[in-house]
């Protein structure tokens, strides 16, 4: 009997997880940005507007000044909420 209410225990703990951590940005404030924007912005920190960099995703050639214009307004958003 006791093998019965763990295993029950731990059953609902893990299906509970698993629903949290799949529920991914749904309820959170932060303004969704993709991966693949997500390394361009980490790519392009310390160059020029008009430096290009190698996509981490799909390899085409991208400007800085592209990947900052594409996510400015997610990463000013999320910025704001950190504060």
């Amino acid at each position: 009997m006791n093998k019965f209410i763990i295993s029950a225990f731990i059953s609902a703990l893990i299906l509970g997880s698993t629903s949290v951590f799949a529920s991914g940005n749904v309820e959170s404030a932060l303004t969704p940005i993709r991966a693949q924007d997500l390394l361009n912005i980490m790519s392009c920190k310390d160059k020029k507007a008009e430096d290009q960099i190698k996509d981490r995703i799909d390899g085409t050639k991208v400007s800085c000044g592209e990947v900052t214009k594409k996510t400015e307004s997610a990463v000013n958003a999320n910025a704001k909420l950190a504060k």
